[in-house]
């Protein structure tokens, strides 16, 4: 009932770490944090997936004073489709099962599927000693999407192949043929 926070979780006796990655594509939970995961929000036909079968989850970061910060996400956001788009496709969640080395974990990896939600920028915190990571820092803010984004990226990276107009598109709006953009 409600959301599933990482915090309904027993935790080890250290302290679990987010690992933020832009070269995963799901979320990872270790043995019996992914198991509690799955076992609450099962694969399922998308037709039946709803905010009460599937509610929404939150990750609970530290920020650098202390404080806790809440990224929500809902289940539009957290499940994968697989299928033809029809009603018989099924949804799953995107976590996968890994276990983090023991010097490293216990931790979670925030992957593709996060980062398409928050967007992020990391600083390493030091430019003379690079592998100083003592003063690293990640800094999240909710992505935006949609026309009017796309419109201004367009506007401000006119030269950019990803952002010119192609042919058959309005320029007006930048649909394209096949529909709008996320």
């Amino acid at each position: 009932s409600g959301l599933l926070q990482v915090e309904d979780y027993e935790p080890p006796v250290r302290q679990p770490k987010a690992i933020v990655d832009t070269g995963t594509t799901f979320f990872t939970a270790e043995g019996d944090l992914f198991d509690k995961v799955m076992d609450r929000l099962p694969a399922a036909l998308c037709r039946d997936v709803t905010e009460t079968s599937h509610p929404p989850i939150t990750f609970r970061l530290q920020r650098v004073d202390g404080e806790p910060r809440d990224f929500t996400l809902t289940h539009d956001q957290y499940m994968t489709q697989q299928g033809d788009g029809s009603w018989s496709d099924t949804c799953s969640p995107a976590f996968m099962r890994i276990n983090i080395p023991k010097q490293h974990g216990p931790a979670m990896v925030l992957g593709e599927v996060f980062l398409r939600h928050f967007f992020a920028v990391f600083d390493r915190g030091t430019k003379s000693h690079p592998e100083d990571v003592a003063n690293a820092r990640l800094g999240f803010a909710k992505a935006k999407h949609g026309l009017a984004v796309n419109q201004h990226l367009r506007a401000l990276t006119p030269n950019q192949p990803s952002f010119q107009i192609s042919k058959g598109t309005d320029e007006a709006t930048g649909i394209s043929p096949d529909g709008p953009d996320e």
